[in-house]
């Protein structure tokens, strides 16, 4: 049985790019075939199957757009995999994050959530990890979850960080359950979201 994809999961990334690839082969090629067969009965490509086909290569387009964009991340390095899972204690962890905004877009190899702690490692040194770690608090803020979101650009400060998560144990925080998220607690919850925004 073949693994579900699931977001904020190792490898995630490029399961998804190879989906998104296989989903735009198989939604051009079907109006393709169309076209063809049709050309081939109709003798001609004067018909309303050309229509059709045409109009049928309108999702396919659509989900090769997907494909290109998936194409544009990969997955993290298994040694950092293997490295936070051995830091991270009973820390709930997401990884290969791409949080999108209007003008950029952030991947986040990996983010820890401890209580109103969340600590993201991003790989790109490129990357202005103030600005990720405000867009983040930004959209915790709006669904009503106030965090502390640092985002380092240094392995060593982040594992250091993670295993400071890990000593301390879960974080008891006052919570009541949340009627949106029935049956979670509220690192659950703020996983759900973080899911949610993540590509």
């Amino acid at each position: 049985m073949k693994e579900k994809l699931q977001k904020g999961t190792y490898g995630y990334l490029d399961k998804n790019k190879k989906r998104e690839w296989i989903r735009a082969i198989v939604m051009l090629s079907i109006p393709i075939i169309i076209f063809i067969a049709g050309w081939l009965i109709n003798g001609t490509r004067m018909t309303v199957v050309t229509v059709v086909a045409i109009l049928g290569c309108l999702p396919g387009c659509n989900q090769m757009v997907r494909a290109i964009m998936a194409s544009r991340y990969h997955s993290i390095d298994q040694f950092l995999y293997e490295e936070t899972e051995a830091a991270r204690g009973e820390c709930p962890v997401l990884y290969e994050n791409v949080f999108t905004t209007y003008e950029k877009n952030f991947f986040i190899d990996c983010l820890a959530i401890s209580g109103r702690e969340i600590i993201g490692y991003a790989s790109d040194t490129k990357m202005n990890t103030e600005e990720a770690a405000e867009h983040i608090r930004t959209i915790l803020q709006s669904n009503a979850y106030k965090q502390n979101v640092r985002i380092v650009s240094e392995k060593r400060v982040f594992l250091e960080r993670l295993y400071t998560f890990a000593s301390l144990g879960p974080a008891q925080i006052p919570f009541e359950e949340d009627k949106r998220y029935p049956g979670m607690n509220r690192d659950e919850v703020i996983q759900y979201i973080l899911m949610a925004i993540s590509l």
